[in-house]
Formats: C-alpha cells, sequence, structure tokens
C-alpha cells in the first residue's frame, strides 16, 4: 500500500480537536437542522499520489523482447496537492450525491525503464489535473464526540472521477527540459472508493478528513508514437491514493 502521510493526517486530526475544544458545545446541538437540507457546497484541499500501473504482456515474456524495446519499467510517485469545490445534494435523509470541480497541481513523476541493447533510463510526466467527480455517498447518523452531542458522523462513498490532463500527456527524456510527443492520451476515468468523518464544529462549519482510492479504467497509452518506451506494453492506468480534508458551511 501506498504511503499514506501520516504527519499531514495527524495534523488534520489535532486541527479537528483544537476546533472542537474551541467551538464545542456543552449542551445544545450545532446545526441542528443540517440534517433535512437539500444542497450545500464546500470546498477541500489535501494531499494526492499519482502512480501508474503497467499491465505487462506477451511483449514482457523472455525471448519476446526486441533490441530497442522496453524490458522492464517503473514508475516513482511524488506526493503532490489537490483541491476543489464539492456540491452536495441529498438524495435521502442519509443518501447524498456528490459532485463539483477539483485540480491537481503540477508534479513531476519519474518512470525509469530499460530497453533491450540500450541500458537504463527515464522519462518524465508532469501532469496538472482538472477533475470532475461524482459519487454516491452514505453517512451515519450523527452522534456524540467526548462532551459534544451529535458532533460527530462517519460515511462511505463510491463513484467515478474524469480527469484531463493539461499538459495533454508530453513527456520528457532524461534531463531534456524540452517537452517530447505526448504518449499518453490526456483524458482519464477512474473508479473511486473513500471513507471520512464529519465533524460538527459550530454552528457554521463542519469539518470532515477523508481518503480516497481511485482506480483507472481506461488505457492511457497513445497509439502510433514513434519511439514509445510504452510500445510493448499491454496497458498503462493511472490509480491514485489522496487524504484531504473537506470544509464546509
Amino acid at each position: 500500500m501506498q504511503h499514506l502521510y501520516w504527519k499531514q493526517i495527524i495534523a488534520s486530526c489535532l486541527f479537528i480537536s483544537i476546533s472542537l475544544s474551541g467551538f464545542g458545545q456543552m449542551g445544545g446541538i450545532n446545526q441542528p437542522d443540517h440534517d433535512t437540507e437539500k444542497f450545500w457546497s464546500g470546498l477541500y484541499f489535501g494531499i494526492i499520489t499519482n502512480n501508474y500501473q503497467y499491465t505487462r504482456g506477451a511483449g514482457f515474456l523472455p525471448g519476446s523482447v526486441l533490441t530497442g524495446q522496453t524490458s522492464k519499467i517503473t514508475s516513482e510517485p511524488v506526493p503532490f496537492l489537490h483541491g476543489g469545490i464539492p456540491v452536495s445534494f441529498r438524495l435521502y435523509k442519509n443518501v447524498l450525491f456528490r459532485t463539483g470541480t477539483a485540480i491537481i497541481l503540477n508534479s513531476d513523476i519519474n518512470n525509469k525503464y530499460i530497453k533491450k541493447g540500450l541500458g537504463p533510463q527515464v522519462f518524465k510526466t508532469s501532469p496538472i489535473f482538472f477533475q470532475v467527480p461524482f459519487a454516491i455517498k452514505y453517512e451515519s447518523d450523527r452522534y456524540d464526540v467526548l462532551q459534544f452531542r451529535d458532533a460527530m458522523r462517519h460515511y462511505i462513498f463510491a463513484g467515478a472521477t474524469l480527469n484531463y490532463d493539461f499538459s495533454t500527456g508530453s513527456v520528457y527524456y532524461g534531463a531534456s527540459a524540452s517537452p517530447n510527443t505526448a504518449i499518453l492520451k490526456p483524458f482519464n476515468l477512474t473508479y473511486d472508493l473513500g471513507l471520512g468523518l464529519t465533524f460538527v464544529v459550530n454552528d457554521y462549519v463542519r469539518i470532515s478528513p477523508e481518503l480516497k482510492f481511485s482506480y483507472g479504467f481506461n488505457n492511457l497509452i497513445k497509439p502510433g508514437v514513434s519511439g514509445s518506451p510504452l510500445y510493448n506494453l499491454d496497458k498503462l492506468t493511472s490509480n491514485y491514493v489522496s487524504f484531504s480534508l473537506h470544509i464546509e458551511n
């Protein structure tokens, strides 16, 4: 499993604890009408990793790799920032539909590979993703936490995200600073699974730390690109692990 950035998670939990201590109610219930609201929005920010998953087929079998073709390839993800504006619609008491917009800021993904007869090499991608997620979210009833009444709930969700890479899949070979012909498709569709906790801080703010796993559907390899190190791969998908902090009014 990929690294989950425990420092950021612990810092978020401490922030929530301080918020509850400063604003939590001792006897009343904050936002008592929220469970009947039909629509609301907010914002979120967090850290995400984007990892390429390679499917190696017959082209990687012993004796099948030709001179100049890739015989080994690995991806080294780098954590980077993401944020967005989620919008929620209540479908039923505990069932929500969530969408919105998001962006994943630029960061490098180094891909080390070996071409038969040429030795170790590297190519780098620097994606900037614009995202439109869709999810069905199921949340529990509110319950007490410490001395605060109905101040917390947990939730799970499942859905899909349409991702568009503004770098259009361009690639950098070796130490080159000039982008080369794109070898990846710019559109990426993922299915998402996640869970989180919601803390009702006061009558105005809810804070939700959230963990999400995203798995790519479609093959990102762009066909017909001369010299592509992905030529003899069967499939390449993009997977994400993200931790984020949602703030809603």
